[in-house]
């Protein structure tokens, strides 16, 4: 007896250490956030009801609902929150719950106004919006540690709760940094435990130039242009956007605890929304924190995106990195807040191509997502986003046209899932191409402080690999450096302004290996320090890429190079290293003009069983350097496809999935026998198709 109550106990150990949240064969599920405080209670049940009519299979609730969580201090009310849980439960929703950090209520801004956030003007801010407090507060981290303790010892042990979501979009808006007593305290204590003495600190920040020297931490102010008469330390930009980005992790993590602590054993996963491509807040830093890894995506809000179409059908490029970003932490990701329609807060705000949000729920699919959900059921009759769409129309109950696209695409999985096939293996040739794109947040700063033109843009130049490699039907996983790389076949690292010897000790063994590295304009120049090397410049990639780097230029606005390949010319003005390639290393492409005519702009190198690519020019579309992606890939036996930039295929279980972001139809790549089990061949702007190779 003893011994079968000790395998018991360990089964439901092993169930709480690995809980099913995703079970595999359901692939993707998809939710919408709901709102109980903003609507009358008697209408709460038939918005329960019609949210699963609709197909939709969980409920987001609370995220911006402190005040009704907690009228008063210390006075919690939660049969409210209480009775919609139930009621999604009665209509087989599950629910996740949110910390209503993000909206701290009004008796607690008035009678503490120092966790309010300060500016880098020095204004304080007012009550009346959100994220309005200051994270580094350690009253305000009280005063949330409280709420989310009460709500954690109410709904923690709850079956019918299946996730949390910590905040919302973690950030300032466009207030981007707290500068507050509070922020700079909490920065000069994590100076003060990275560098340990003042000494160190003025070394690496170069205090001997414009003797900007510290005597101690405790001198040590945010790096402000507002209140500086020239440009602050790069370096102490630097530190300080690592800084903000490792508090943000760290509030995060701060949430998470105080729920697991309240966690039975049922075990609900753990998530915040982290705002795409947002640079300031890191979500590999919380990769040891969350269980499942979300963000906000709104594709449609006015921006001209490449084609006639692109204002209506969003940035495929933006879409998928983020999804290869999310997913390459532990497979469990997803957008939690996808766009339902037409929103209110862009310069533009116009109606996404009709199809076209079905389409995104369906490149989530083949992106390998396990959940999405949608902001929100009810379009709002008040507020500041009262023009935001949902997925009912403003009587509260008729399906808006994007609430019926969400319905389509819940339907399209369900049917989907019929096929699901447990074993079913990644083609090898569709493998073959996996490709590591790595990405530095560092080096992402530090360009930003010292871009050099205005005409670079780090987060572009990223996406004109990535659009390359898509093109090439690449599957690719989105990494940082602290994961291992050396299972990949390809790693593409652009832009890697920012090394230490480590990494380029990594990247060598990856390539003598076997490996294929392809590195970019700008990389190597600087220790992560944010200092040139006391070498020649960018020194430490020579032996990789068998040149050497004895200038670059950059070119006015108005003012476009040319460089040439094969045969053909391409436009470039942003970036261009200009190369001098040692004995035995190839030029594959050079410049076609000014005083460096006819000099090597890409070279390629072998080194041990692999090869390393160096491309140093940033050209104006990306067109270059997809010629030499797929010349690379496919002199390494890859076979790259040469898909229409825009239309992107995926495998994913099984399935492909084909989604048509460009302006024109495509067809898609499958076999003459291939089954469709969603969509066309013929895939028109804004459309999917799904099939299997059976």
């Amino acid at each position: 007896m003893r011994r079968l109550l000790l395998l018991l106990m360990a089964i439901l150990v092993l169930r709480a250490q690995n809980p099913d949240w995703f079970p595999k064969k359901d692939m993707l599920t998809i939710g919408v956030y709901y709102y109980p405080e903003a609507w009358p209670q008697e209408q709460w049940a038939r918005d329960m009801g019609n949210i699963r009519k609709l197909g939709m299979e969980y409920v987001h609730m609370g995220e911006f609902a402190w005040y009704f969580m907690e009228p008063q201090e210390g006075k919690y009310q939660f049969d409210w929150l209480e009775k919609n849980v139930a009621l999604a439960a009665q209509n087989g929703l599950k629910v996740v719950l949110c910390t209503p950090s993000a909206t701290p209520p009004i008796w607690l801004t008035r009678a503490h106004p120092e966790i309010l956030m300060v500016d880098a003007q020095g204004r304080t801010m007012e009550h009346g919006s959100r994220e309005h407090a200051d994270w580094s507060s350690p009253l305000y981290r009280e005063y949330v540690t409280k709420i989310d303790t009460e709500l954690a010892k109410k709904f923690g042990h709850d079956p019918r709760v299946w996730g949390w979501q910590i905040d919302n979009e973690l950030s300032h808006y466009g207030r981007r940094f707290s500068y507050s007593r509070a922020a700079t305290a909490k920065f000069r204590e994590w100076l003060k435990e990275k560098y340990g003495t003042i000494e160190r600190l003025n070394r690496d920040w170069g205090g001997a130039f414009w003797s900007t020297m510290y005597q101690n931490f405790d001198q040590i102010e945010i790096p402000n242009e507002e209140t500086l008469v020239a440009d602050p330390s790069p370096h102490a930009v630097l530190d300080f956007r690592r800084w903000f980005a490792h508090e943000a992790a760290d509030y995060i993590d701060m949430q998470a605890k105080i729920i697991r602590r309240y966690q039975g054993e049922h075990k609900q996963w753990i998530t915040t929304n982290f705002m795409t491509m947002h640079g300031d807040v890191d979500p590999a830093l919380s990769q040891k924190t969350l269980d499942v890894f979300s963000w906000t995506h709104y594709p449609v809000h006015g921006e001209l995106n490449e084609g006639p179409l692109g204002f209506r059908l969003g940035s495929a490029e933006q879409m998928s990195f983020m999804h290869d970003f999310m997913r390459s932490f532990n497979g469990l990701s997803g957008p939690m807040e996808l766009q339902p329609g037409q929103v209110n807060w862009g310069d533009v705000n116009p109606w996404p191509l009709p199809g076209a949000i079905h389409m995104w729920l369906l490149r989530a699919f083949g992106a390998g997502a396990r959940l999405v959900c949608t902001y929100r059921y009810r379009q709002p009759l008040y507020g500041s986003e009262l023009y935001h769409k949902g997925l009912a129309e403003t009587d509260g109950v008729t399906p808006s046209p994007g609430g019926r696209e969400y319905a389509q695409a819940m339907q399209d999985v369900v049917e989907l899932r019929k096929h699901y096939v447990a074993d079913a293996k990644e083609p090898t040739d569709y493998a073959a191409r996996r490709t590591a794109f790595l990405i530095s947040f560092d080096a992402r700063w530090d360009i930003e402080n010292h871009p050099q033109t205005k005409r670079w843009d780090t987060v572009e130049h990223w996406f004109r690999y990535y659009r390359a490699l898509k093109s090439m039907m690449a599957p690719v996983d989105v990494i940082t450096a602290d994961r291992d790389f050396s299972k990949y076949p390809f790693v593409v690292a652009p832009a890697y302004q920012l090394l230490d010897e480590e990494l380029v000790r990594r990247w060598t063994e990856y390539v003598q290996n076997g490996g294929h590295l392809i590195l970019t304009s700008r990389t190597g120049q600087k220790d992560t320090r944010g200092h040139l090397w006391e070498a020649l410049w960018a020194a430490p990639i020579y032996p990789l890429i068998g040149a050497r780097i004895p200038i670059y230029d950059v070119l006015p606005v108005g003012v476009n190079g040319n460089v040439e390949a094969e045969g053909k010319r391409y436009q470039w003005g942003s970036w261009g290293d200009v190369l001098e390639p040692e004995e035995g290393t190839e030029v594959m492409a050079q410049y076609a003009d000014q005083f460096y005519a006819g000099r090597a702009a890409a070279v390629d190198h072998k080194l041990g069983k692999g090869t390393v690519t160096y491309i140093g020019v940033d050209t104006m579309d990306g067109e270059l350097e997809r010629a030499l992606l797929h010349r690379v890939y496919a002199e390494a036996g890859a076979s790259p496809a040469d898909l229409a930039p825009n239309f992107f295929v995926d495998w994913r279980d099984g399935f492909w999935v084909a989604t048509n972001f460009a302006s024109v139809p495509q067809e898609i790549p499958a076999a003459q026998g291939a089954q469709v089990l969603v969509g066309n061949r013929t895939v028109a702007p804004g459309e999917a198709t799904v099939w299997v190779d059976r």
